[in-house]
């Protein structure tokens, strides 16, 4: 984890993005092994042992995760991946969430009992749960920084999401009213992929990602629903919870949101705490509690964004410095000298 040193840059490490479970990750290598990949060399890459896949309890850091998915990614040369991955969710492998699935009296019971614990499947992002005239929207907001992976991520939640109702529900045709996706319109091809699975109207360009669920869906009893072992989940649900901890959650959260304003020029502290239902100085204050100033926080996240554009992108630095909010590349080579000891640079 990077913290802002009073004086000078900032250090080697990078913002924690939290963990994971091992389920979504077997899903990915499942994937990726169906796409001709060699996992072995993905998982030396992203430094995982491949002995720690064999025990169910075992949590990988968010950035091996990630750096693992950015390693299957460029190998599968699949420009759906995360689309493609999602076929291969067993629901069964999700332990106590999916239990607690399969034991609610109907699909709306299940998400609201399985939100505030999706924290044990991993750190990649949130949900959140909105009323609509139509039923219930879903929107998933990616707390992972790899513009790379991200697109992937949010393909592979949300059609996750509507495979595992099929399951509840034990009907392979259930569908949502409609998908949004906030990633560019695809080619003709590809968009026959998205309707193929979703077997819905799925929207390109979207300001959100998101899942619109029919209310009729919702209440839509479930065939196995058991309320007295559904408490016995929730109660041992929780307890994992508690042994996670939730310390680096606000900072995830925020981090989140400034890559989303990134280029929007203007940081300001205020919006950002706004959105996190606290006052800028508040904000500041559970930070500091944490290790890390705002600004520190803002640093942290444009440094890892640069890294990844100089890297992974053909963008030029000036257009590089726009995407992190700065309005003169002068500026960004001043920041970024800061903040690493040396001037910007391709990496090879």
């Amino acid at each position: 984890m990077a913290i802002q040193a009073e004086h000078g840059g900032l250090s080697s490490g990078t913002l924690s993005l939290g963990t994971t479970s091992l389920p979504p990750v077997l899903q990915f290598l499942q994937a990726a092994r169906h796409c001709k990949v060699e996992v072995a060399a993905a998982l030396e890459l992203a430094n995982i042992e491949p002995s720690c896949l064999q025990s169910k309890d075992t949590r990988l850091s968010g950035e091996q995760f990630q750096q693992l998915l950015h390693h299957l990614i460029e190998q599968a040369n699949h420009p759906l991946f995360g689309l493609y991955s999602a076929r291969f969710i067993q629901p069964d492998r999700f332990y106590l969430l999916g239990q607690i699935g399969l034991n609610s009296d109907n699909f709306a019971q299940a998400i609201k009992q399985a939100m505030p614990l999706e924290k044990l499947v991993g750190d990649m992002g949130i949900t959140e749960l909105r009323e609509h005239p139509q039923g219930l929207k879903m929107v998933w907001h990616c707390q992972y920084s790899n513009p790379m992976v991200i697109p992937h991520l949010i393909d592979n939640v949300l059609a996750s999401w509507v495979n595992f109702a099929r399951f509840l529900m034990q009907d392979n045709y259930t569908s949502p009213i409609e998908i949004k996706l906030s990633r560019p319109q695809p080619a003709t091809k590809e968009l026959k992929q998205y309707q193929a699975l979703f077997n819905c109207p799925v929207r390109f360009e979207q300001s959100e990602n998101a899942i619109l669920i029919d209310k009729d869906l919702l209440l839509q009893p479930l065939p196995s629903g058991d309320k007295r072992r559904l408490k016995q989940l929730m109660n041992n649900a929780k307890l994992q919870l508690e042994d996670i901890g939730d310390a680096d959650q606000l900072k995830l959260a925020a981090a989140r949101i400034i890559r989303l304003r990134l280029p929007q020029t203007k940081i300001n502290r205020e919006q950002i705490a706004s959105q996190l239902h606290l006052s800028g100085r508040s904000l500041q204050r559970k930070l500091l509690k944490q290790g890390m100033s705002y600004q520190g926080l803002v640093d942290n996240v444009r440094l890892e964004m640069a890294d990844y554009w100089l890297s992974c992108s053909e963008l030029s630095l000036s257009e590089i410095a726009l995407e992190l909010g700065f309005s003169d590349v002068r500026v960004f080579f001043r920041a970024y000298k800061n903040w690493s000891g040396h001037t910007p640079r391709r990496k090879q």
